[in-house]
């Protein structure tokens, strides 16, 4: 690795530990393992509301609800994912 792309990385990990808080707030996690497995649980969690769905006699209103609850959980589970960090994943495994 050359300096350049050393102080660049260095930089990257001063703006994620900064906004680190941000992106954390309000999910019950203080750290990325933590986030995992919430993220595990909402995933889960959307699996067996489906199978529910198959396992017994429901109406179309029940269906609608376990419908809107699956889309509810997996736009939770969309803004849990951290990006920046992905992205700066690939950054490091590029070079």
């Amino acid at each position: 690795m050359n300096i350049e792309f050393n102080t660049e990385i260095q930089d990257y990990i001063k703006d994620l530990k900064k906004d680190r808080t941000l992106r954390f707030m309000n999910t019950g996690t203080t750290n990325y393992k933590q986030l995992g497995f919430t993220l595990l649980s909402l995933l889960n969690t959307c699996q067996t509301h489906l199978f529910s769905l198959e396992n017994k006699t429901t109406t179309e209103e029940e269906k609608e609800e376990v419908r809107i609850d699956i889309y509810n959980l997996l736009e939770i589970a969309k803004h849990l994912l951290p990006h920046i960090e992905f992205e700066f994943l690939d950054r490091v495994l590029r070079n």
